[in-house]
């Protein structure tokens, strides 16, 4: 009989992506799991947990896991911030992987490769409870199939892109829209598709893939995911749950009165 260990959520969503695949992700703002269960059953390849923008907590994070246990889905969290605690937490808790925001530097790059690696390639304290759970021969895997992205939003991070790229032990990196037009611009957009952060978030993926990493970057779903995907993003976030319950209520309502006032703020 083949390992079961070949059938779990870790190695199916890290040989997608290592052979090539595109995966389409779905972002957790909500706490509780239902909303987790509902977006896994829809059918998105990974959801990723938001504990910096969310309103989930690290509280949240263990029943979020294990309701998207529940679904077709793989796990990831997106940390609150480069503390090791919380990225080793995220991962012992049983994520397949972490998004890390504010990577601006080389340095925090490696820093954040540290917290997530054992060693010798990294400084990750054992101690995989749940994990250990749910992936068998965890140890065995953790480090060549567990999800490590650098959050790229900033000016900064472009002018150090190359040598965040570089790091070793980084899986990819993965693109805030909103942050990165914030940074250019000083206004936040999550349209990428023209203006200032069009350029740069074409340059990010070619550099990412030029080095076999994986371009992930964040989408309100429908043309921007397919704009992303054409520019060679391979870990598309398509909707978040707020966003998606949002747009569905609204579009009722404009049916059954009349289309809302606009609003030009970016929705997550």
């Amino acid at each position: 009989m083949p390992d079961p260990s070949t059938f779990d959520a870790l190695s199916r969503l890290h040989a997608r992506l290592t052979s090539g695949e595109t995966v389409l992700n779905g972002w957790l703002h909500l706490p509780g799991g239902v909303s987790a269960e509902v977006m896994g059953q829809a059918g998105y390849d990974t959801l990723t947990i938001d504990l910096q923008h969310g309103l989930i907590g690290d509280g949240g994070l263990v029943s979020s896991l294990q309701a998207i246990a529940a679904t077709p889905a793989a796990a990831l969290a997106r940390v609150p911030w480069l503390h090791p605690p919380d990225l080793m937490r995220a991962l012992d808790a049983g994520a397949a992987g972490v998004i890390c925001p504010m990577i601006d530097t080389a340095e925090q790059a490696r820093a954040l490769v540290h917290a997530c690696r054992y060693a010798p390639q990294g400084g990750r304290s054992y101690g995989p409870t749940r994990a250990s759970l749910v992936y068998p021969d965890y140890l065995g895997r953790a480090d060549t199939q567990t999800l490590v992205f650098a959050m790229i939003e900033t000016a900064l991070a472009l002018q150090n892109l190359d040598a965040i790229l570089d790091t070793p032990g980084l899986s990819g990196v993965y693109v805030g829209p909103a942050d990165l037009s914030l940074s250019l611009t000083g206004t936040a957009t999550l349209d990428f598709s023209q203006g200032a952060a069009a350029d740069a978030v074409a340059h990010i993926a070619r550099e990412a893939e030029r080095r076999q990493l994986i371009p992930g970057i964040f989408t309100q779903g429908g043309d921007l995911a397919r704009h992303a995907i054409s520019l060679g993003y391979r870990f598309v976030t398509a909707g978040s749950d707020v966003a998606l319950l949002g747009g569905a209520a609204k579009a009722v309502l404009a049916d059954l009165r009349g289309p809302p006032g606009r609003t030009t703020a970016p929705s997550y």
